[in-house]
């Protein structure tokens, strides 16, 4: 049985890191494609990293993906212990396997909205998620820049869903690819999320500008994939909504920053905004 989780936890290390490389890749070459096609509009940022940045956050996140897949080995090894077994052999019940696809996401988006509030609180942030925040300004391979504790405590997250609620192999191959498709595209500094998905009566949808503002002003919006948490805890900046639009818009050139400058402190990295979680 030992076996079995060693080969499947192997199997999903190749399969997430083809798919962070082939992805990450794939986005690059729509930002250059997009560059002229559409100039600056949809940029958050003119440039998208330098060539040697985006290689050194490939080698870290990696790394991370290695810790998170070892954190993964360490659970089922416990899990297995008291007699609890993993293997994905059978299948649940089709209404089961139909629920765990949109359950799997948003349980994951609020285990990350509170684990991500826990890692800002002062005494956690230089130990655990200082790492993730050097990229002011990230690029599509920062996604999974992290710390090694971090990158074990968001590793623990599959192994509590699939213990605990239904699950499936094809729930967690559709994860996965979700999990860092988004995480690579709220990296990329290219926010192409229509706008009805982010602001409006269906307006939930978190989009690149949510994430990169949390890089770059540090202590607002924690969200992942959708602004629930955010709008429900008064996390949300205050002005995300109206630099979307600027985003969006054709008088974009890549500064939307320009727009909130009005302290220096405002701008100053995420890295030096410690002191617990604010709106």
């Amino acid at each position: 049985m030992l076996h079995h989780n060693l080969v499947h936890i192997r199997d999903m290390l190749i399969a997430e890191w083809l798919i962070l490389v082939l992805v990450g890749a794939g986005f690059l070459v729509f930002i250059l494609a997009l560059k002229t096609l559409a100039g600056d509009r949809f940029r958050i940022h003119r440039t998208v990293g330098r060539p040697t940045l985006v290689a050194r956050e490939l080698i870290n996140s990696s790394r991370s993906l290695i810790i998170y897949n070892g954190m993964q080995i360490l659970m089922r090894v416990f899990i297995l212990s008291f007699g609890f077994v993993l293997t994905f052999d059978k299948e649940p019940p089709l209404w089961q396997v139909a629920i765990s696809f949109p359950l799997i996401i948003l349980l994951h988006d609020a285990y990350f909205y509170w684990t991500h509030r826990i890692f800002h609180s002062r005494f956690v942030f230089r130990l655990v998620h200082s790492e993730h925040h050097k990229a002011v300004q990230p690029t599509v391979f920062t996604a999974y820049r992290f710390s090694i504790i971090e990158a074990a405590v968001q590793g623990m997250y599959p192994i509590f869903y699939a213990a605990l609620l239904p699950c499936s192999f094809s729930t967690l191959i559709f994860f996965y690819v979700v999990m860092i498709a988004h995480d690579v595209m709220i990296h990329s500094g290219v926010d192409i999320v229509p706008r009805f998905l982010v602001i409006g009566p269906f307006g939930w949808v978190c989009g690149t500008l949510h994430h990169d503002m949390h890089h770059r002003l540090g202590r607002s919006n924690y969200g992942l994939y959708f602004r629930f948490w955010d709008r429900l805890m008064r996390t949300e900046h205050p002005q995300f909504e109206r630099l979307f639009d600027h985003v969006h818009s054709p008088a974009n050139r890549g500064d939307v920053y320009r727009l909130i400058a009005r302290r220096r402190d405002e701008l100053a990295p995420a890295a030096a905004a410690v002191g617990g979680p604010a709106a």
